[in-house]
């Protein structure tokens, strides 16, 4: 499934482009977001005449939010001009662990903090800072309102935004977002759903993401997806431990082992689309509430293929609920129609969320775990051979699962 020697064939930006569309997905019917405010971002810096600050300004603004996971906190944040929720600190630390992107960690730190609490930055990311807030705020105004008659739009900027909060920002900020408003056009564009049509060509280097940024990017987006609720941190780190514990001790993977791991740290991703409400029920899901849970395999494939060189990590990741026995989704794969790769991360995903307190019970014990996963591999669904190897080091397993948790398991009940 995966070649020997991976390698993703695609710039950060365009990576960040997409895997934005994660975030996006938070607000649940709000898409977009992260996009109308790089596109109104990038007006705004071509307003300014600073055209340095483009590309910052553009990686900036798809990953903002990248602090928000839960649906409700993002419900508060479109109420709240300001914001000390947390989300700001929180996706800075993300930000900080990623290389190509850490420079960038102040800038989400403070992109709700008013202008004149901003001098103790250097100007340049005090600069960045102010306007990424500005153009965040912009977008989340228009998408409160169903118009789109631009007049309207550009008066509803001025009387609930720039007249009202112009002391929020920075008066050179204040006097290009007011040029901006003049055409219309550009709120009009704004307010467009078409992915495309809210992709600027930027003046910029081609980088090409290398496999260690791309591990490291991809390790980002999963630490967002498992702050998306108190049962599921870490998870996705969990999972890919077991799932290369499992190809290293089976000898099973013929392709990239780096290619795994990040189908692993990835196979989640469009969780960030289930509503809280959702994740975190204590009782059985409904029909519906189950449909909302099970398009989070769908979204996460869509994602991951719209990135070169993702194609066979989108299709891995997008397989990881699929069992032998056809009794799987989302498309009822049985037997060797689903790749070993795709194998490793489901009962990898499975041992994880055994030994992981979930909204409905709490962690299993080892005996008790060893007990549920026999009883899939009886029913002809997951392969035996991978769960003896869990079997036969239990300790290495539950350590691998609770990576960055106490590794003590729990007595069996």
């Amino acid at each position: 499934m995966f070649p020997e020697v991976w390698s993703p064939q695609v710039g950060l930006g365009r990576a960040l482009f997409v895997l934005s569309d994660a975030l996006d997905l938070v607000g649940v019917d709000d898409v977009f977001h992260g996009k109308r405010v790089a596109w109104m971002a990038r007006h705004l810096v071509d307003t300014l005449g600073e055209p340095e600050l483009r590309q910052d300004a553009h990686h900036a603004s798809l990953v903002h939010d990248c602090g928000v996971s839960s649906t409700a906190l993002h419900g508060l944040l479109v109420r709240r001009i300001t914001s000390e929720d947390g989300h700001s600190e929180a996706g800075a630390r993300l930000v900080s662990g990623f290389g190509p992107l850490a420079h960038l960690a102040d800038v989400i730190r403070y992109h709700h903090t008013p202008w004149p609490q901003l001098r103790d930055l250097d100007e340049r990311t005090a600069k960045l800072t102010n306007l990424i807030f500005l153009a965040d705020r912009m977008d989340v105004l228009q998408a409160s309102v169903k118009t789109d008659d631009a007049e309207a739009l550009r008066r509803l900027m001025h009387e609930r935004l720039l007249n009202p909060w112009a002391r929020l920002f920075s008066p050179d900020l204040v006097d290009a977002a007011r040029l901006v408003l003049e055409d219309p056009e550009t709120l009009l564009t704004m307010r467009s759903q078409a992915r495309e049509r809210l992709t600027m060509p930027l003046e910029e280097a081609h980088r090409e993401l290398r496999p260690a940024d791309a591990r490291g990017l991809a390790l980002l987006f999963a630490q967002t997806v498992d702050a998306k609720s108190p049962f599921t941190a870490r998870h996705s780190n969990g999972v890919a431990a077991l799932a290369l514990h499992l190809a290293d001790a089976s000898g099973r993977l013929r392709g990239s082992r780096e290619a795994l791991e990040i189908a692993a740290l990835l196979h989640d991703l469009g969780k960030l689309r289930v509503p809280d409400e959702v994740l975190d029920k204590p009782g059985p899901l409904d029909a519906c509430e189950c449909a909302a849970m099970r398009r989070h395999v769908t979204e996460s494939r869509l994602i991951l293929g719209r990135i070169g060189g993702f194609e066979a990590i989108a299709r891995v990741a997008g397989m990881h609920h699929e069992l032998l026995d056809g009794s799987g989704y989302p498309d009822g794969l049985r037997g060797e129609e689903i790749p070993i790769e795709a194998q490793f991360i489901t009962v990898a995903d499975i041992f994880q969320a055994l030994a992981q307190d979930r909204p409905y019970r709490k962690a299993l014990a080892p005996r008790q775990i060893l007990a549920v996963l026999d009883g899939i591999v009886k029913a002809g669904r997951l392969d035996g051979a991978l769960v003896r190897i869990l079997a036969e080091d239990m300790e290495l397993s539950w350590g691998l699962a609770r990576v960055g948790e106490p590794a003590v398991a729990p007595a069996a009940a």
